[in-house]
């Protein structure tokens, strides 16, 4: 049965996180092969699609002018020696006119759907023969494709789910403007933030809570147990004090972060929008700051992350959020690009504490820096300030850049 794709569904896997994957294997199939054009074409009813290629130029080309078309049909190598002498071929564009190709070899590969969509291929200049060994290396070299881009694939879905589960929503409490955004470093990572209203242990009335937190590692493993640790610290939170909290989300958790070898920094703060009384607890996180044009002061205190193999007690520190302050809390992977200093700190924050910008515009201002100097890591950054009188708002933007 032919494939369907037209040509927005390939553009977008041409440019999704699968592009590099696909460059990848043109480039081993070349090396293998010694062929002077490699490459990964994507069939469609009416046109083919070359996503990567060496020696043959990317785009569309109509379907019937492609050899792929048929390949794509088969379930196993299509060789053909010379493609001058095989009618099917012998006066389509590339063999009649540059780069005059003679000799192809392509094995077809499928989609997650088990239906095939492409074609990896070689092509020379003159005719050849692939051997039994080689043609079987072609074959495995697809099913090898196939294989990563099934796991492209549900890395894709992972991070679409992780960027589901982040606020969407302003806190329903007066006073407050937050936003938050998460940019990982592949498709899903261990950062995540959160903002949710809970009910003050002590009978004080509402208070919002603000959640930064990072799971050691990248990729899907860390972005699962985030995922654990955020919906575990939500429901301990609704019924206790902060430190508590943490505490039990270190036990509940604890399982899973040990049989993975993962530990999970936190960050997690409680403010009255009223008074700006913030009750904090950072459990080896150590990125928070109180920033105004007065200068900054940290939020820090010295414990464990959550899953190493001492607990340490997570006992509540407070401050006070000012109207003139704004409550900063990043990842690493924004630290790192200052080379883990706090000296630099305080020379990069005049570009953010301009008054009338919005929290919004300063995620997006940490984050496009953080970018733009070639962070490695997971970059998350969240905003918060005081607005008295205001009704609350807030504006996450977890998309990619």
């Amino acid at each position: 049965m032919p494939p369907s794709m037209g040509r927005q569904e390939a553009e977008a896997v041409a440019h999704s996180g699968s592009a590099e994957l696909y460059d990848c294997f043109v480039r081993l199939a070349q090396a293998i092969f010694a062929a002077p054009i490699a490459a990964l074409n994507l069939i469609g009813n009416d046109s083919q699609f070359t996503v990567a290629s060496i020696g043959f130029p990317k785009g569309e080309i109509p379907v019937e002018d492609s050899v792929c078309h048929v390949t794509v049909l088969k379930d196993q190598v299509l060789e053909v020696h010379d493609l001058r002498e095989d009618a099917r071929f012998a006066e389509i564009p590339a063999v009649t006119g540059p780069p005059r190709v003679r000799f192809y070899a392509g094995v077809p590969v499928r989609g997650q759907s088990g239906q095939n969509i492409g074609v990896l291929c070689i092509l020379d200049l003159a005719p050849r023969t692939l051997g039994r060994q080689e043609r079987e290396m072609l074959a495995d070299l697809g099913a090898l494709l196939e294989h990563e881009l099934s796991v492209q694939e549900e890395m894709d879905l992972a991070g679409k789910v992780q960027q589901l589960m982040l606020p969407t929503a302003a806190p329903d409490i007066a006073g407050i403007e937050i936003a938050g955004r998460v940019q990982p470093a592949r498709e899903a990572g261990g950062d995540y933030y959160d903002w949710f209203v809970v009910d003050d242990p002590d009978g004080a009335g509402k208070r919002l809570e603000v959640v930064l937190g990072d799971v050691m590692g990248k990729g899907l493993a860390a972005s699962l147990i985030a995922s654990e640790v955020r919906a575990v610290l939500r429901g301990h939170s609704r019924y206790t004090d902060i430190g508590d909290a943490i505490a039990r989300t270190a036990t509940t958790t604890r399982h899973d972060l040990e049989a993975n070898d993962r530990f999970s920094t936190l960050w997690v703060g409680r403010l009255d929008p009223a008074t700006g009384a913030l009750d904090y607890v950072d459990a080896g996180h150590g990125l928070a700051i109180i920033a105004s044009q007065r200068g900054y002061r940290r939020l820090y205190q010295d414990y464990l992350p959550i899953g190493m193999p001492i607990e340490d007690p997570w006992t509540r520190a407070s401050d006070v959020l000012a109207e003139d302050e704004l409550l900063i809390v990043v990842s690493d992977g924004v630290f790192d690009v200052l080379d883990d200093s706090f000296d630099q700190v305080e020379a990069r924050l005049h570009a953010i504490l301009d008054p009338g910008l919005s929290c919004t515009q300063i995620v997006d201002r940490i984050v496009s820096f953080s970018v733009s100097h070639a962070a490695t890591d997971d970059v998350t950054a969240l905003v918060l300030r005081r607005v008295t009188g205001a009704a609350a708002h807030a504006t996450p933007t977890s998309s990619t850049t």
